[in-house]
């Protein structure tokens, strides 16, 4: 039955580090994590399994999108997968990924149909179209049909949030199967920058300042442009998307500093009974909330107290003005007097 397991291969052809690409896509394997840790099953998966063709789906959703938007593209990427899966060439990763009773009746009649294989009828043997007869047979009985084996499984795109300027046109790309195992397949999504000739280089100069996509109706431009400004600008938000959600986690941080600051400069009091005594504790909040309310009624008496002494003593208070201007006349009268003094003995 190893001519069913299609895909695996004692050395893949397509290790972490793989690349292909299209006209306005690249996209490269980065690897697999079985159950959120790396381990034998992830290692087999990525060093045993052939990621190429599911790569190529990729790309071509990416195709049939036809607008860049991610939401699109990962739903032609869930429906082309849907399809691919339950075809002899999805099959060995489908078959891998499943609970063995799950799909123990597919295996026994493709291996009774392999013995049986009938060459006038069928003519020459291949697995693929022993797959491809047991698969019609299941298909046309009701409930039991391949699609009905799809395990739980979605798609979607991430940002790189702790990139930087280089990975603004870089996407994380993650194929996630919930079955045997939790199977996630990582890869990383790259939206080329294209510009074919001069007309493009102006359009993507242009959108620079266009916020909606609405705008671009009220350019004054001719009608054959508005095409290749609307991809310039699909093309300008796929990298603003990268530096909104940047911004968005920078301010969430900023909140969350401010509001730990804040936590620190709150001073709180308990004021309790030890040994009989009052006395005031520092650092350790109480459950009660009536005890707030009471640090901050005892904390008014303290100023109104402090407030009322400045107000009695008043009066003992040295006018430092008054002496500073007394002592500015002893200053001069003494000048006056050395002055004279000297005046007398230069005269005798």
């Amino acid at each position: 039955m190893e001519g069913f397991a299609t895909g695996f291969s004692l050395s893949s052809s397509t290790k972490p580090g793989f690349l292909l690409e299209n006209e306005k896509y690249k996209i490269q394997f980065k690897g697999v994590m079985c159950d959120e840790t790396k381990n034998i099953v992830s290692h087999g998966f990525e060093y045993c399994y052939d990621w190429k063709e599911v790569m190529e789906l990729v790309l071509a959703a990416t195709l049939k999108a036809g607008n860049d938007n991610i939401t699109d593209i990962e739903e032609a990427v869930e429906d082309a997968m849907r399809t691919w899966m339950t075809t002899f060439q999805g099959w060995g990763l489908l078959s891998s990924i499943l609970p063995a009773v799950a799909h123990r009746h597919v295996v026994l009649s493709l291996a009774y149909a392999s013995f049986n294989w009938n060459l006038e009828t069928g003519g020459d043997y291949s697995e693929e179209k022993v797959f491809d007869a047991v698969k019609l047979v299941y298909d046309n009985i009701e409930g039991k049909q391949l699609k009905s084996l799809l395990p739980k499984f979605g798609v979607w795109f991430e940002e790189i949030v702790d990139g930087g300027e280089r990975e603004e046109r870089n996407k994380k790309f993650t194929v996630f199967f919930n079955a045997k195992w939790l199977l996630e397949v990582k890869f990383i999504v790259e939206k080329k920058r294209v510009n074919r000739n001069l007309l493009e280089l102006a359009a993507e100069a242009a959108v620079r300042a266009i916020e909606r996509d609405d705008e671009i109706e009220n350019l004054d431009i001719p009608p054959a442009l508005f095409g290749v400004v609307r991809d310039k600008f699909r093309d300008t938000e796929w990298v603003r998307n990268y530096w909104r959600l940047k911004a968005e986690i920078e301010d969430d941080e900023d909140e969350s500093s401010v509001q730990e600051l804040t936590g620190k400069l709150v001073w709180p009091v308990n004021v309790g009974e030890v040994d009989g005594s009052e006395c005031d504790s520092v650092g350790k909040m109480s459950d009660d909330p009536n005890d707030e309310l009471k640090v901050n009624e005892k904390a008014a008496a303290v100023v109104d107290e402090v407030s009322d002494g400045c107000d009695d003593n008043a009066e003992d208070v040295p006018d430092f003005t008054k002496h500073e201007a007394e002592g500015m006349f002893s200053v001069w009268l003494f000048l006056c007097l050395a002055l004279l003094l000297g005046v007398l003995l230069t005269d005798l």
